[in-house]
């Protein structure tokens, strides 16, 4: 690893993986919308925050736990082009409210930890960095406006 290695760091930082906290907020929110299944849910998650991911285990733990808390039901249903039918998840009405304030939190969870201002990708968490982090980051971006200047209008 070189000085360069570290500066890639900061410019593309690695996708941050969800915790069971916030696995079930994003699935409150998910299911808030309508009923769906655990892939197209992640498949959701990738191109909605492409700088999050959230591994097949901690989703399977987020779903347990909502519904050893009664907050979700899942039924099957056929799909046209599958040959199995798919395992559907829906938010027992009860939790609506409940599930509304945890993807509020949810949301501002999102908002806290913004996008990286170094490359536009990627979470740069707010209270993560020291204050020489953030030094060098301004520094890495003004040594980027100098090699790329933006063009006048």
């Amino acid at each position: 690893m070189g000085l360069p290695d570290i500066q890639r760091f900061f410019a593309e930082p690695p996708v941050q993986y969800l915790g069971l906290e916030l696995s079930v907020c994003w699935i409150l929110e998910c299911l808030l919308e309508k009923d769906n299944y655990p892939t197209a849910m992640t498949n959701q998650l990738a191109v909605s925050h492409p700088h999050l991911r959230i591994s097949e285990t901690m989703l399977q733990q987020a779903i347990e736990f909502l519904d050893r808390q009664g907050a979700i039901t899942s039924y099957s249903q056929r799909c046209p082009s599958r040959g199995r039918p798919r395992r559907m998840l829906h938010l027992v009405e009860a939790v609506h409210q409940e599930a509304r304030s945890l993807v509020a939190s949810w949301q501002s969870w999102l908002k806290e930890n913004k996008l990286n201002p170094l490359s536009g990708t990627g979470l740069l968490a707010g209270h993560g960095l020291t204050i020489e982090d953030q030094r060098l980051a301004d520094e890495l971006q003004a040594e980027r406006s100098q090699l790329n200047p933006t063009p006048s209008a």
